[in-house]
């Protein structure tokens, strides 16, 4: 019997029931029946019922599955050992494995936790919040360009590429204060000897720079009518100037200029190799402040200003010593000028306001050690908003960065230190 059958039975039932209940004149046979009947409805009620429940689940189920089916049609099921075509196809592969369990087997997971990285074929359903999927190889170039472009300190800075989440970085100890040594080459000495005299050995001084990998994360949501509209269009979203990898690029300049070190890079501004000089006036910038910091600056010509955009108005206006502007600007007449001092100028939001130390800083960003772990990942699911028809996205970025040098370089006078970091503190007291 079907569930209309054993519904229009439990009915049938229940009416002879009552009628034996409601008849006078009923033998005490009739109503030993009763309850044997009454069990007999119950049971085809709650078995009617439940057929009833699993038709309907039946016909729900098959809406979904045309639905996922005709999802699942504009998304081509990848063949292991191919690759993708562009960034957005694979943002696409990754949305259809979250919201369809649709495979590819050209995704690939890579665990945090391990550093191992899995193979789709590998995976299990419940993946866990330890990795996430490894951007290819082949857009990992077009991903660090991109942010290269909309940078000022990578482009500049020395890179280091990182296999493993710590390097040790061997570097020169130039820290020594010792007169009339140059200590530019760490333990390194020189002197002057006469032909056939002995030589005196010498072993130059060494130290180390730790490298470790810290996790920039990007977060994000798109309404599930964004993400199914096109592959491109994902990929703008998620990957353009206001996307993860313009926020990647906020985030880490940010963290080179103002970083603590402690989980993320270290800024300059917190750095022990940077020199801090004094202002002659609070919340304002002097020619002579100016003037001081290039006297603390390494020599080298590869200097660079990063000044906070709330000095911009004060610093062209700002007079020499003989009151003209175009002394440090040149010819203000044909716009804004991009040098001060012989140095170009970067003017950003993301030094500290004016008066606060760094908000004027001069560096030379090569003497900065940048530390890529090339192993970018992003993940996709939709349960955590999907009662509002939302995909959450993340990506995990993972770098660090810190000065080369740990302190500012002695001259050989003993006295007079240089940094190719040099920033603009508090007033002198």
């Amino acid at each position: 019997m079907d569930w209309k059958e054993k519904i229009a039975k439990a009915k049938e039932l229940n009416a002879q029931v009552r009628a034996i209940l409601e008849n006078p004149e009923a033998t005490a046979e009739d109503k030993a029946k009763v309850g044997p009947m009454m069990e007999d409805a119950k049971a085809l009620k709650s078995e009617g019922v439940m057929l009833q429940e699993i038709e309907m689940d039946a016909k729900g189920l098959e809406t979904v599955m045309e639905e996922v089916e005709k999802e699942t049609k504009k998304i081509p099921s990848g063949v292991e050992g191919a690759s993708y075509k562009t960034l957005g196809e694979m943002l696409t592969s990754i949305r259809a494995w979250a919201k369809f369990n649709q495979r590819d087997a050209r995704l690939k997971w890579y665990d945090d936790e391990s550093g191992r990285t899995i193979e789709a074929k590998d995976l299990v359903e419940a993946i866990g919040a330890s990795g996430g999927f490894l951007v290819p190889t082949e857009f990992i170039a077009t991903l660090y360009a991109a942010l290269q472009e909309r940078s000022f300190v990578r482009q500049r800075a020395t890179i280091i590429p990182m296999r493993r989440r710590q390097v040790a970085i061997p570097v020169l100890d130039q820290t020594g204060t010792t007169a009339d040594v140059p200590h530019w080459f760490g333990g390194m000495t020189f002197y002057w000897a006469e032909e056939g005299t002995e030589k005196t050995e010498t072993d130059p001084a060494f130290r180390k720079i730790d490298l470790v990998a810290h996790k920039l994360i990007g977060y994000t949501r798109a309404s599930d009518e964004l993400v199914e509209d096109s592959a491109i269009s994902l990929e703008a979203f998620l990957m353009g100037e206001l996307g993860f990898l313009g926020g990647a690029n906020w985030m880490e300049e940010y963290a080179f200029i103002q970083g603590t070190g402690a989980g993320q890079p270290l800024g300059v501004i917190n750095a022990g190799a940077t020199i801090t000089v004094p202002r002659a006036a609070d919340n304002a910038v002097s020619y002579a402040d100016l003037c001081d910091m290039v006297e603390n600056f390494m020599p080298n010509g590869n200097g660079v200003w990063i000044i906070s955009q709330s000095l911009l108005s004060e610093l062209l206006q700002l007079n020499g010593p003989t009151g003209n502007p175009s002394y440090i600007w040149g010819n203000a007449i044909t716009g804004q000028p991009a040098t001060l001092l012989g140095y170009p100028v970067i003017f950003s939001e993301k030094n500290p306001r004016i008066g606060e130390p760094g908000d004027v800083i001069l560096a030379d960003w090569k003497y900065y050690l940048l530390g890529d772990r090339k192993a970018a990942t992003i993940e996709s699911t939709q349960f955590d908003r999907w009662r509002y028809d939302q995909t959450s996205w993340r990506m995990v970025h993972r770098v660090d960065g810190q000065p080369w040098l740990s302190l500012p370089l002695t001259l050989q006078d003993g006295t007079s230190e240089i940094s190719p970091f040099v920033i603009l503190g508090g007033k002198s007291t």
